[in-house]
């Protein structure tokens, strides 16, 4: 055995750098085609790339063995050459796959570049191994591992000039792939020849010199073959790869190399994209990369920049486009990780009298959007407290009532005005006054929240309007306003204390438009400052003759009590724990001859304010006494009648010997009267402690009714006798939507339990407020939820009614 000399024929090796740097160059060119291809046809790109380009490198390879002339005869094993070609096939489609991404990480190169070196190094020396030839194939290792780390760093190279070239299209692209191929030629070249030197043939007999030559001529002719056809095969490749881009860029390449239009598309300070009529072949001009932050964008990119609503704007206005209509509108995109608005033009591009793409022409306009912002939030808003002005709230109040009569519900419009805010102004200052009125409109927004608009009219002057919802929460609203105001403000250390006065009025009862509805709110408010301040009310027809119609009222109230027009009205309160009826509230009412049944709200305050309140009050008394007796005379269960007192009626020197005189003569036990007294009651706080010492002692009741609603009502439960607290209705139906409250109602009933008082809570409508007043451990309640106010003989009815079921 003897070491063979061998030498290589030039031509073939000069023809097998020439096939490397064609498959390196289609490499390049398929990249580009695989990554703009979608789903089905990128894999066909693949799959193609993978068998032309892995052809290629084998016949490289196969062509610079071929090269290789030894003195014995070399056949190859077909089946082992097909396997050398898969390898390089399987390479191919690992380095296609590495460079099909967004973005190239160093683990996916490394990673890559292994398994493609690695296929690479694996095809050259299966193909070695090929060889059936006299000889013995020996390798020197080092080379041999040397040329398969050069496999890897050929890897590395090819891969990285292929994801970097893969968008380069223009003529200077087209020189760059060239170059690029030259490159990975030679580097793919040198590692077969690595592997080559580390390589040494040991044979046996060598061929006749006359034999040689015939063998060498025959490997020519073979080799030629082989390079001829993967020359072809990688030819069709470039040539389908060219008439794919040409059927799809065609219009592209026309506007594109028009020079009539080239300086207009790239020099344009908007931003210009042309598309084709199927949306993924695209060009940008550098504004429209620029404001999108891409060098590519298709459709369906664009698309994903936008909201849901605006991308379906994006494809509409494209698919008119398409048809031949040019249109305009406005999408909001977040690029480059920012918000901006654009104002797009589609322009349909016919050739040929057809659409052949579509010019979207991109103006960012978010200074003007953000301008137009400004000037319409100064135009409609407060510049003091940032609430919307009276020219926002009048043309909302425009559409909110036309909304209203479409749907046949109710608009409330609520005036309010701060009650002694000039006082503030005049002794501390406008600047004190301002922050005020801001802090003051904070609480109003708060106070309202989503259920309605919160503006500013002017001065101390607030506007709240609300629709579509029931009048008992118009009523709620207007209490928790009111107890909101009259909280303490802090102003830079000076603590404050104003009230506010509301006036309301109803679409479509108190107007039928803005300037009507206004009005009349305004009116309302006016009485409500007339009646106390610190309250709301309603408007009432009557309002614009205030004084003729007190007259009115208290005429007609003296004429009532002697004729018998006023009534009373009877709520059951009932036991948490059994259910059962425990007392009864008697509630008055007016039933007017021509007006019907008139609210209390309507004559109380002038029956307070003229002195009536004292006889009516004696009368309420005192039926209310003598019913709770007939009840009892019927066989109904004994309860206790709760009568509410008013200040003028509690403050007369002889309070406690008419109640005396009033049980005598009723034959009602005093344990079985519990009269309700509110904080308007206590002015005199020495005088109202006497009088309640006289009252218990007596042996009547003393209840505190709407607690929580005054700022002075905890005094009263440390410096009166009282047995029970009565929780205001406002807590009670606030409960489910205000955690506040929920924890004010809880912390009474504690309260109360611990200074040893009963607790009742009034205005119970639901279950849910039920259970919860059971699981505080409230003892009574009374509602809606049990029984409305009911005349004496339908609450008559009512009680032997429940008599029976227990019975």
């Amino acid at each position: 055995m003897n070491t063979l000399s061998y030498s290589y024929n030039f031509a073939l090796v000069i023809f097998s750098y020439l096939l490397a740097v064609m498959a390196s160059y289609t490499a390049l060119s398929l990249s580009t085609r695989i990554h703009d291809s979608q789903k089905k046809g990128r894999i066909f790109w693949l799959c193609a790339g993978a068998i032309s380009m892995g052809f290629g490198i084998w016949a490289m390879h196969f062509v610079a063995m071929l090269a290789l002339h030894l003195p014995v005869e070399v056949e190859y094993d077909v089946a082992i050459v097909i396997l050398s070609i898969l390898f390089a096939m399987v390479a191919s489609g690992i380095a296609l796959w590495v460079i099909n991404t967004k973005t190239m990480t160093r683990k996916r190169l490394v990673i890559g570049a292994l398994f493609m070196g690695v296929g690479i190094a694996s095809m050259h020396y299966t193909g070695m191994a090929a060889m059936k030839m006299d000889a013995v194939i020996e390798y020197n290792w080092f080379f041999f591992g040397l040329s398969i780390l050069v496999a890897i760093v050929v890897s590395v190279v090819a891969l990285l000039l292929t994801f970097r070239l893969r968008y380069a299209s223009d003529a200077k692209g087209v020189g760059l792939k060239l170059a690029a191929g030259l490159l990975m030629g030679a580097a793919v070249a040198f590692m077969h020849y690595t592997g080559m030197y580390a390589t040494t043939f040991v044979g046996g007999d060598h061929l006749s010199g006359h034999q040689a030559e015939f063998m060498a001529a025959d490997m020519r002719l073979i080799a030629y073959a082989v390079g001829v056809v993967t020359l072809f095969i990688l030819g069709v490749t470039l040539f389908s790869i060219y008439m794919d881009k040409l059927f799809a860029r065609n219009t592209l390449r026309v506007m594109v190399s028009d020079q009539r239009y080239k300086s207009l598309f790239e020099h344009n300070y908007d931003g210009v994209m042309f598309y084709s009529i199927d949306g993924k072949e695209n060009v940008l001009n550098p504004a429209a990369k620029d404001l999108t932050g891409a060098e590519r964008l298709p459709l369906d990119s664009l698309r994903a920049l936008c909201s849901t609503q605006d991308a379906e704007q994006v494809t509409k206005f494209f698919e008119e486009a398409v048809r031949g209509n040019s249109n305009n509108y406005e999408v909001c995109m977040t690029t480059n990780k920012k918000q901006v608005h654009l104002n797009l033009t589609n322009v349909p591009v016919f050739v040929d009298d057809a659409v052949a793409g579509v010019f979207i022409i991109a103006r960012d306009v978010s200074n003007q959007k953000q301008a137009e912002a400004k000037i319409n939030y100064l135009a409609f808003h407060d510049a003091l407290t940032g609430l919307p002005n009276r020219r926002y709230v009048e043309e909302k109040l425009d559409v909110m009532i036309e909304e209203a009569r479409q749907g046949g519900y109710s608009v409330y419009v609520m005036f309010l005005d701060l009650d002694r805010f000039k006082l503030v102004n005049d002794s501390l200052g406008h600047d004190y006054g301002d922050l005020l009125l801001k802090e003051a409109a904070m609480r109003l927004s708060n106070c309202i929240g989503q259920r309605g608009v919160v503006s500013r009219l002017g001065g101390d002057e607030f506007m709240v309007i609300l629709a579509d919802v029931p009048e008992e929460t118009v009523a709620q609203v207007g209490d928790s306003l009111n107890r909101t105001i009259e909280q303490s403000f802090l102003i830079n250390g000076h603590e404050l204390y104003i009230t506010t006065s509301i006036g309301i009025s109803r679409y479509p009862l108190d107007g039928v438009d803005r300037h009507g509805l206004m009005k009349t709110a305004d009116t309302a408010m006016y009485s409500a400052k007339e009646r106390g301040k610190n309250s709301y009310h309603m408007y009432a027809p009557d309002l614009q003759q205030i004084t003729s119609d007190k007259m009115f009222i208290q005429n007609e109230l003296n004429r009532a009590l002697a004729l018998g027009e006023l009534d009373l009205y009877y709520q059951p309160q009932i036991s948490v724990s059994n259910g059962d009826i425990v007392g009864m509230e008697a509630l008055l009412r007016w039933n007017h001859p021509e007006r019907g049944l008139v609210s209390p709200d309507q004559f109380i305050a002038v029956a307070e304010e003229t002195g009536l309140i004292v006889p009516i009050g004696e009368w309420v008394l005192q039926t209310a006494c003598k019913q709770n007796m007939e009840w009892q005379s019927q066989g109904l269960p004994p309860i206790r009648m709760a009568v509410n007192l008013s200040a003028r009626q509690f403050l007369k020197k002889d309070f406690t010997q008419l109640v005396a005189d009033i049980l005598e003569q009723t034959g009602l036990a005093p344990h079985y009267l519990e009269l309700e007294i509110t904080e308007s009651t206590m002015i005199d706080v020495h005088r109202a402690s006497s009088t309640l010492a006289e009252l218990k002692q007596l042996g009547v009741h003393i209840a505190i009714d709407d607690f929580g609603t005054g700022y002075s009502s905890l005094s009263y439960l440390k410096e009166f006798p009282l047995n029970r607290l009565k929780i205001d209705r406002s807590f009670v139906r606030d409960m489910k939507q205000s955690p506040s409250n929920r924890a004010i109602v809880s912390t009474i009933i504690a309260m109360a339990h611990n200074l040893e008082l009963r607790v009742i809570a009034e205005g119970v409508e639901t279950d849910d407020e039920l259970a919860f007043l059971q699981e505080h451990l409230c003892e009574e309640v009374q509602g809606y939820l049990f029984s409305k106010p009911l005349p004496q003989d339908e609450i008559t009815t009512y009680m032997q009614k429940r008599k029976q079921k227990i019975s």
